[in-house]
């Protein structure tokens, strides 16, 4: 049982392509909403404060960032516990990762307004409801078809340089915000 079990456990640079593609996403994401509120921020906030307001998104983004990929990791771990075969988790976590991202995406264009809340609330469990039930079957379909399985590996080795420069960029907010908080 126990050598079952961990024969399940990915190797490193699976988890990485993963992380990849998930940091590419979160980060991006949270840079073109901050670049489309950026040009009013210049009118009331210094650049230091703008520097501040940056270093406290990226950091959420990488703790955003770094709870998908546990999320997603274990999702594959503990729903696709019957398909051994571990090549193929790359793609299935891939695969996941876009489908929650998309979906977080989608859900927050359309309740963009505060006013929407109540609805926003009451909606969540069916909302993710349909995103895995559309979800899962996509992962494991994706990653039984070749051609499918190396595009979204291929995407994932091409989204790594975004992984080192978006993490040195979270090193440096790191260093921002501790040295804002403990002066």
């Amino acid at each position: 049982m126990k050598k079952l079990l961990l024969d399940r456990i990915p190797g490193v640079k699976q988890i990485l392509g993963v992380y990849a593609v998930i940091v590419f996403g979160v980060y991006s994401w949270t840079l073109f909403v901050s670049f489309y509120n950026l040009p009013s921020w210049m009118f009331y906030l210094s650049a230091g404060q703008i520097a501040s307001v940056y270093a406290y998104a990226l950091l959420a983004s990488l703790a955003d960032s770094l709870l998908l990929l546990a999320g997603v990791v274990l999702a594959d771990y503990l729903l696709f516990f019957m398909l051994r075969d571990m090549t193929e988790f790359q793609s299935r976590a891939i695969v996941i990762a876009v489908a929650v991202l998309l979906c977080s995406v989608i859900r927050l264009y359309l309740f963009s307004g505060y006013e929407d809340s109540a609805e926003f609330i009451s909606s969540e469990c069916k909302w993710w409801a349909i995103a895995a039930a559309v979800g899962l079957p996509l992962a494991v379909l994706f990653s039984k078809v070749g051609r499918l399985r190396g595009f979204i590996e291929g995407f994932s080795e091409r989204t790594s340089l975004f992984l080192y420069f978006y993490l040195a960029l979270s090193g440096i907010s790191l260093a921002i915000v501790l040295v804002r908080n403990l002066s």
